[in-house]
C-alpha cells in the first residue's frame, strides 16, 4: 500500500490509486471553477475522495454536494432538515427518547440506491461527531476486483443482469425497524442492472452489485443466483481491494457508487456519532457487457 504517492493533481493517494485526500481547501466557501474541475477530475481517477478539517452547515454541505450531480431525497428520509431534506442525519444520539438521525444504517456491503432505476452516483458523508475508535467505513474497489477476477467466476456474470429488490432482505437487515409499507415498496419496485457495468464517465468496467438486494441473476434459479452473488462478494471484499477509513471530526468523504462497495463498522455506543449524508443520482442508464 502506498500512503504518500503524489499525482499531478496534488492529491495524497491512499491504497494505490483508489482513495485520495485533497488538502488546503475550505468546502464552506464557493469554489472556483478550476477547483471544481480539479475535484471532478480527481473523482474520475479515484473511487474515494477525502477532505479533512471541514465544518459545514447543512446548507453548505448541500451546496458542495451539488457539484457531483442532482441531489436525491431518499424515499425513507425521515431524519432530515426541513430546509434541506436532501441532507440526512445518521446518528446514535437520542433526544427526548428518539434518535435524532437514522440509526445503524449500512452495516453490510452495498452500493447506494442500486434498487432504483436511477441509481446512486456520488454519496457524501460529513463527520460532525466521531467516536475515537470504531465506526470506520470500509470501501472496496470493484473496478480492480473485476480486473483481477478469475475467469471461471467472471464467465458467470458477463452479459448477465441481476434483479434488485429493496424489500428482499430488508426485514433481515433491519429487524428493529418498522417493516416497509406497501407504499414504500411501490416507490422502489424491482429493477434489473448489469452485473458488469461500464462507467458513464470513464468507460472503465466494474462489478456492480449489492448482495442484499439481488433476488436472482438472469439464467439462474434463485439458489444458484445466491451462490454466485456470495462468491462475488467474497472475492470483491478481500482486504487487497479494501480501503478502511478511520473517521475524524470534520472529515468529508465522497465516493463513487458505480465503482465502490462500502460498509459501516460497529463502535462503542457510549460515544456519540453524528454524520450528515447526501446522495446524487447517476443520470445515465447503467450499461454493461
Amino acid at each position: 500500500m502506498n500512503n504518500s504517492t503524489k499525482i499531478n493533481l496534488g492529491i495524497k493517494a491512499f491504497f494505490d490509486s483508489f482513495a485520495g485526500e485533497i488538502k488546503n481547501i475550505n468546502l464552506s466557501e464557493e469554489l472556483a471553477a478550476g477547483e471544481i474541475l480539479e475535484i471532478k477530475q480527481a473523482f474520475d481517477e479515484f473511487g474515494v475522495l477525502i477532505f479533512r478539517d471541514q465544518n459545514l452547515t447543512p446548507p453548505e454541505f448541500s451546496n458542495f454536494s451539488k457539484y457531483f450531480g442532482k441531489l436525491h431525497v431518499h424515499h425513507l428520509a425521515e431524519k432530515t432538515f426541513p430546509d434541506n431534506p436532501e441532507v440526512r442525519v445518521l446518528s446514535n444520539v437520542k433526544k427526548k427518547g428518539k434518535y435524532i438521525g437514522q440509526y445503524r444504517a449500512g452495516h453490510y456491503w452495498h452500493t447506494d440506491l442500486v434498487f432504483l432505476k436511477s441509481v446512486g452516483y456520488a454519496t457524501l458523508l460529513h463527520g460532525v461527531e466521531c467516536p475515537p475508535t470504531g465506526a470506520d467505513t470500509l470501501f472496496s474497489d470493484m473496478r480492480e476486483a473485476y480486473t483481477q477476477m478469475p475467469e471461471g467466476l467472471k464467465s458467470k456474470i458477463i452479459g448477465k443482469s441481476a434483479l434488485h429488490d429493496h424489500s428482499f432482505s430488508y426485514g433481515r437487515l433491519y429487524p428493529d425497524r418498522p417493516q416497509l409499507t406497501e407504499e414504500q415498496k411501490s416507490s422502489a419496485p424491482p429493477v434489473r442492472h448489469p452485473l458488469v457495468s461500464i462507467h458513464p464517465r470513464t468507460g472503465r468496467k466494474s462489478i456492480y452489485m449489492t448482495s442484499a438486494t439481488i433476488r436472482e441473476i438472469d439464467g439462474f434459479d434463485e439458489p444458484t443466483s445466491q451462490e454466485i452473488v456470495q462468491a462475488l462478494e467474497d472475492f470483491c471484499t478481500q482486504s487487497k481491494f479494501v480501503y478502511e477509513h478511520k473517521w475524524k471530526k470534520g472529515d468529508v468523504i465522497v465516493w463513487d457508487n458505480l465503482r465502490c462497495l462500502h460498509a459501516a463498522t460497529s463502535f462503542d455506543e457510549k460515544y456519540d456519532r453524528v454524520l450528515y449524508r447526501t446522495q446524487t443520482l447517476n443520470e445515465h442508464i447503467i450499461t454493461g457487457i
